[in-house]
């Protein structure tokens, strides 16, 4: 049953963004919001948010910086607040779900281009001046969920020595009101296998953690030795031999 709601939910999502491009951002911000609720719904994935939710209300852009576990991590977020993603080029190739993100404004990056990198930090500022919330994983690369990488700072110097808002955020998925690693999108596992184990189970959850806000006008490599502090100190990741 899960299969048949998925597929009809993507489906319903790629008809829908067929006219995404005439509508405002306000609609478009409901929608994809929709479409995370709507999704995980279906895989009966429940959502905790921990922290003040009013932070999500700032009238400003700020940058949003998470831990990564999994693809589950972009749903999870959108579903509490429509944000704009930074995301590896790889992602735009994924089947259906790489033209969603494509079409829903997710900002792409090869990372190994020193070219791109400076175009994606010029295509941050330009956002977040224009009153955009955008999301970053700093590890690079989506882990187990019982560590956090050390934090890549480059794309911090899109608000280095600025007042814009940082809020650190922490992800962690688990079943029974214990850690589970079900939804870690890790290895060679590809996009299916990840969603087939995910509907295994019916009860799943992710909790999110909103943190406190830091201040941006520091250094970028400070600042990303903070968020990560920030987000260690959630003592989700204690049991595991954290620094």
């Amino acid at each position: 049953m899960k299969s048949v709601l998925l597929i009809l939910h993507v489906l319903s999502a790629l008809s829908q963004l067929l006219f995404f491009g005439i509508l405002g951002q306000k609609m478009r911000r409901v929608l994809i919001q929709c479409w995370a609720k709507r999704l995980l719904k279906i895989l009966k994935i429940k959502i905790v948010v921990h922290g003040d939710r009013h932070l999500l209300n700032s009238k400003t852009g700020f940058l949003m910086v998470s831990n990564h576990v999994s693809w589950l991590d972009i749903h999870v977020i959108n579903s509490v607040m429509p944000v704009t993603f930074v995301a590896k080029s790889d992602v735009a190739n994924w089947p259906i779900f790489g033209w969603i993100a494509k079409n829903i404004g997710t900002i792409f990056i090869k990372r190994e281009k020193i070219s791109d990198l400076k175009r994606v930090i010029h295509l941050m500022q330009s956002r977040l001046s224009a009153g955009d919330a955008i999301c970053i994983f700093p590890e690079g690369t989506s882990t187990d969920g019982v560590s956090v990488l050390e934090f890549r700072s480059n794309l911090f110097e899109s608000v280095a020595h600025t007042h814009q808002m940082i809020l650190p955020i922490a992800i962690q998925y688990q079943e029974h009101n214990r850690y589970s690693n079900r939804a870690a999108f890790i290895g060679e596992m590809g996009l299916i296998d990840s969603i087939k184990q995910i509907m295994q189970s019916d009860h799943l959850e992710a909790h999110i953690h909103l943190l406190a806000p830091l201040e941006s006008h520091s250094s970028r490599q400070n600042l990303a030795e903070r968020s990560r502090q920030a987000i260690l100190a959630t003592k989700l990741f204690d049991d595991y031999n954290q620094d």
